[in-house]
This record gives structure tokens, C-alpha cells and sequence, in this order.
């Protein structure tokens, strides 16, 4: 009887050191629970972090400590390369480049800041384009009564004025008509 529940201990004691490929995916898995929430009787119920990792069956200190590994882990390293191996690999292998994760890490932060000073510009470029355009039309209004070359209305429409005031300037001059005579 000793050996039967030694036996059981045994075969139900869990493996603690999991596989990258596993832990990649339980990580995967809490995470879209968090975010998506799940489904019951056809209602999308939201859940908190600890909720979602009591349905992924690890631990949520568990998931956090390798969230933030395989976050330093991606930097130098593709974890789909080495899934097949077991957590204490990357930890260890972690430890051995914690310079070159650090420069890494320096690097891709200022690969953000960068990219937030040029999302920035180019939001201000837009803005100044848009009050300028509204200006531009604000001075594209000429509010003569009498159109020029530089007004709205074009050219010709500045042709057919001086033709305009042409014919005033002929109908109004006195001219011998000898029908009038």
C-alpha cells in the first residue's frame, strides 16, 4: 500500500521545468484570454490576468517571469529556433549576454523614441498643412467688384472685363451716325 501512493506521487508530480515551444505558447494563450476575454453560454466574459492564467493552468508569477524573458529573448535571439529546449537553457543562455541584451535593449529604445519623434513630426506637418490650406483659401477670396489677373476668376474672365469696358467706353463716346443727321 506505501508503494501504490509513493507510485501515484510520483506519476502525478508535475515536470517543473517546461519546454521554450510550451511555455512560448501558455504565454500566448494568457495573454489572448486577457485581451479577448472567452465565451460562456454565448456572452463574452472578460477576465482578469490571475483568471486567465488559472485557465492556461500555470501559475500568473510564473507567466510574468517568462513574459518578460522571452520579451529580452527576441532581441537576440529567434525562440522558435530553440522550442525544443527547456526553460533552464534560456535562462542560463540569458545570463551568458546580458550585455548584448542590454545593448539590444538600448538600441530598440531608441528605435521607439525615433519613431515617436517622426510619427510626431509628420502629425505637425499634416496640421501645419491643413491650417495652411484654410489660409490659402481664406486669401484665395477676392472681394473686388471687378476681377483682376490675380482674383478667382481667371484670365479670361479678366479678357472679357477689358472687353467690357471697351464697349461702355464706345457706346458712351458721341459718334457721328449719319442716319442721326
Amino acid at each position: 500500500m506505501y508503494s501504490s501512493t509513493l507510485e501515484n506521487e510520483i506519476t502525478s508530480k508535475r515536470v517543473k521545468e517546461r519546454s521554450i515551444g510550451d511555455a512560448f505558447y501558455r504565454v500566448q494563450q494568457w495573454r489572448y484570454l486577457y485581451r479577448n476575454g472567452i465565451e460562456e453560454n454565448g456572452i463574452l466574459k472578460k477576465v482578469n490576468l490571475k483568471q486567465a492564467a488559472d485557465l492556461v493552468r500555470v501559475p500568473k508569477k510564473t507567466l510574468e517571469d517568462y513574459i518578460q524573458i522571452f520579451n529580452k529573448a527576441e532581441l537576440i535571439i529567434n525562440i522558435e529556433e530553440i522550442s525544443e529546449k527547456k526553460m533552464g537553457f534560456l535562462r542560463s543562455f540569458m545570463k551568458k549576454n546580458k550585455s548584448r541584451i542590454r545593448k539590444a535593449m538600448n538600441l530598440h529604445k531608441q528605435n521607439q523614441r525615433e519613431e515617436i519623434l517622426q510619427q510626431q513630426q509628420i502629425q505637425e506637418v499634416c496640421e501645419n498643412t491643413q491650417q495652411n490650406r484654410g489660409e490659402d483659401e481664406y486669401s484665395n477670396y477676392n472681394y473686388s467688384i471687378y476681377p483682376s489677373e490675380s482674383s478667382e476668376f481667371g484670365t479670361d474672365d479678366f479678357q472679357q472685363d477689358v472687353d467690357w469696358e471697351y464697349s461702355i467706353s464706345f457706346f458712351n463716346k458721341p459718334q457721328n451716325n449719319p442716319h442721326f443727321d
